[in-house]
């Protein structure tokens, strides 16, 4: 296996940390403080779409984020400073709809617990990995599997220093709500939840099962990094990397990623934002950087569209 974890921090965990994380843990991403004290490097890969008419910038996030993320390049944070629109998968403000669809997907009926639901062994792995990751049982027990690798996985994260509370996501909410611009959705909460109802029980387990096996890997760190990292630093070879060995590995959970979370959602997103820039000028679309990457993500769809797409870096 080459990183389930290392790919769902940058598909699809923009809303997690709105329902599971600690209080102490929830501070907005503005609350951050940069220590740099020059000119920050670039982030991530951005892309700037035209239509004759409109300008957009495309920027891939991550869903996660440390305090030396920030300050965000001088272009970008001009940008954001003069940004009328700014569209991401999901507001990450929106906490009653994403509680609302953790809740319906997520979370088993009232008096159900996934202990019941699971074969003993994968059981004891997981209550392992509870106690290891120091997560109370009484508060995720309802969580169905699927559920459960996704909170695991978030706190491998937050256990190695990258904070959901810190993501980019919010940090680009965040700053452009400050100066009054508006903050859409591009998808729902509802319809990235209901992505994981499809999975039936055996799946769901497996899904579980295939995380469990990417925590216990002891090079989970190196890996992290490494993925991290390439958004750090701009690293658009590292993407491809990234992207080629979800292609390359055929365990269900990349299997999954791979067709649920990445391939049909992208013109879907591509849509979204071709749609935002028909009706407005400098507007910002932030999603997760595996978007972006490859001839099926979502800047060759725009380019498909009969759009003008140039990447800035």
């Amino acid at each position: 296996m080459t990183g389930v974890t290392q790919r769902l921090i940058i598909v699809i965990l923009t809303w997690l940390s709105c329902f599971y994380l600690p209080p102490a843990l929830a501070q907005p991403a503005s609350a951050v403080t940069p220590a740099a004290t020059h000119a920050a490097p670039p982030r991530g890969a951005l892309y700037q779409v035209s239509d004759g008419r409109h300008t957009l910038l495309l920027f891939g996030t991550i869903h996660v984020g440390a305090a030396d993320f920030y300050p965000l390049e001088p272009g970008l944070t001009q940008a954001l400073a003069e940004a009328p629109v700014l569209a991401l998968e999901l507001d990450p403000g929106n906490v009653g709809a994403l509680q609302t669809a953790v809740r319906r997907h997520g979370l088993y009926p009232d008096g159900q617990r996934f202990q019941d639901q699971i074969d003993p062994t994968l059981t004891k792995r997981t209550l392992a990995a509870l106690q290891r990751y120091q997560m109370p049982l009484a508060s995720i027990q309802a969580m169905r599997p699927w559920m459960l690798a996704m909170a695991l996985t978030v706190q491998a994260y937050e256990e190695h220093g990258y904070r959901s509370a810190l993501a980019v996501d919010s940090y680009l909410a965040d700053t452009v709500r400050r100066h009054g611009a508006r903050v859409v959705e591009l998808e729902s909460a509802e319809r990235q939840m209901s992505i994981f109802s499809r999975l039936d029980a055996a799946q769901q387990a497996q899904f579980l099962k295939d995380s469990l096996d990417e925590l216990d890997d002891d090079d989970l760190t190196r890996k992290l990094d490494r993925l991290v990292d390439a958004w750090r630093h701009a690293d658009s070879a590292g993407f491809a990397t990234a992207l080629k060995e979800l292609q390359d590995d055929d365990s269900f959970s990349n299997r999954f990623t791979r067709q649920a979370l990445l391939a049909e959602r992208n013109p879907g997103l591509a849509d979204g934002i071709a749609s935002l820039l028909s009706e407005t000028d400098k507007a910002i679309a932030a999603i997760g950087i595996l978007h972006l990457v490859g001839p099926d993500g979502v800047p060759a769809l725009l380019a498909r569209k009969g759009l003008k797409v140039r990447q800035l870096y």
